[in-house]
């Protein structure tokens, strides 16, 4: 899957960016209204310079277009269940406005 793939290769490049990062194997979730779209999802954690960060990101492609989009959720502390539900919530109320064809007559 080429959205993966894509999740994949910026994790590596995250890995030569930080230090110490851990993160989740890749999931399918869902975004936006009604949960129509399906996108992947991964949490991770590392220091950057003598900072914590942790996070939560998705990416998807956007509905018959070929454009990536990722969103990511990031703190210095712990992500708590209070963090996860408003990431949940962020997940689920995006909105998706499609470019509408130009007509010539």
């Amino acid at each position: 899957d080429e959205l993966a793939s894509q999740i994949e290769q910026q994790m590596k490049k995250l890995e030569k960016q930080v230090k110490d990062l851990h993160y989740t194997p890749v999931q399918v979730t869902r975004v936006g209204i009604n949960d129509g779209e399906e996108g992947l999802e991964i949490q991770s954690q590392f220091l950057r310079g003598n900072e914590q960060v942790y996070q939560c990101q998705v990416a998807f492609v956007l509905p018959g277009e070929r454009v990536m989009m990722a969103f990511t959720y990031a703190r210095t502390t712990p992500l708590t269940p209070a963090d996860m539900t408003r990431w949940a919530e962020i997940k689920k109320n995006l909105r998706f406005r499609m470019r509408q064809e130009v007509r010539t007559n």
